[in-house]
């Protein structure tokens, strides 16, 4: 996905849609993926000796940074219907 919006990129074309849905499915993918970290490791995985805890917090911040997953929705609906309606 990432790999096509580049490409489009450099095609010289608007790739609003394409990089809000990259961004959305890497930060809930990658926070999915540290919850479940942390579950397998159960109470442990809250304590700063795993890496677990480290990445759980750092995670967060994708969901946050640079728009979140909410406003990132609003942009690939408000794209979609602006490319329907084209």
């Amino acid at each position: 996905m990432v790999i096509d919006a580049a490409r489009q990129r450099d095609d010289g074309r608007d790739v609003t849609l394409e990089a809000s849905c990259c961004k959305l499915f890497a930060s809930e993918l990658c926070g999915r993926v540290a919850d479940r970290a942390v579950q397998i490791h159960g109470g442990a995985g809250y304590v700063s000796d795993y890496a677990a805890e480290r990445f759980y917090r750092d995670v967060r911040l994708f969901r946050i940074y640079e728009g979140t997953s909410q406003i990132q929705q609003l942009v690939i609906a408000r794209n979609m219907v602006k490319r329907a309606g084209a």
